[in-house]
């Protein structure tokens, strides 16, 4: 008995590391979208689902890619809570800290400090005592 050959299973795969590596973390260095990332790269978005389960070096190509903005955005973040000298026009200016930003930056790195809500636990006993004329209440 001859042994039978596996068939391919749909069209070959348009997938390049060379190619597809940098593309993918620039696209997501621009806070695109997956949809959008699929759009560029003319493929479906189930192929560019496909292509982070079947190959891991283009999932983490897209999450360093996703992470360059994230720690800007942090820098920035931190930079109001600071406040910085900048030059502007040939003179130098001062930004100085912003509250908001010491406040939103408490609240996410210090939570259990710094949260506008207070867990208040009272314990005890309360004992109720009726009058015969409160009984109709």
């Amino acid at each position: 008995m001859a042994k039978k050959q596996a068939e391919p299973e749909g069209r070959p795969t348009k997938y390049d590391p060379s190619i597809h590596l940098g593309i993918i973390r620039k696209l997501a260095e621009r806070g695109l979208t997956e949809e959008e990332m699929a759009k560029v790269l003319v493929i479906a978005t189930s192929t560019l689902s496909l292509w982070k389960v079947e190959h891991p070096e283009f999932s983490e190509a897209m999450m360093e890619g996703k992470q360059n903005p994230i720690r800007n955005v942090e820098d920035a973040l931190y930079r109001l809570c600071k406040g910085y000298t900048y030059h502007e026009d040939g003179n130098e200016r001062t930004k100085h800290p912003d509250v908001r930003a010491i406040q939103f930056y408490l609240k996410n790195v210090a939570p259990d400090k710094w949260r506008d809500k207070q867990d208040v636990n009272i314990t005890g006993e309360v004992n109720l005592h009726f009058d015969k004329e409160d009984e109709g209440l």
